[in-house]
């Protein structure tokens, strides 16, 4: 049983630790550049929106608060 409640511990101080390290911002941010990095590696048909879509998100990554 102790194994079990210090592996539990551990994982409980990890998802801590990571819940305050990132912030909604960061996936909004980061989001959008993947988006916009997937919108200029399209060739043909939905370029645009991916591209217009991953700034849009960008932009209100940077726009919004923090915390």
């Amino acid at each position: 049983m102790g194994i079990i409640k210090g592996f539990f511990r551990k994982v409980t101080s990890f998802v801590s630790k990571a819940y305050h390290a990132f912030d909604v911002r960061d996936v909004f941010v980061f989001g959008g550049l993947g988006m916009l990095g997937y919108g200029l590696y399209l060739k043909w048909g939905e370029w645009l929106a991916f591209m217009v879509c991953g700034i849009l998100l960008m932009i209100i990554g940077y726009v919004m608060k923090d915390k």
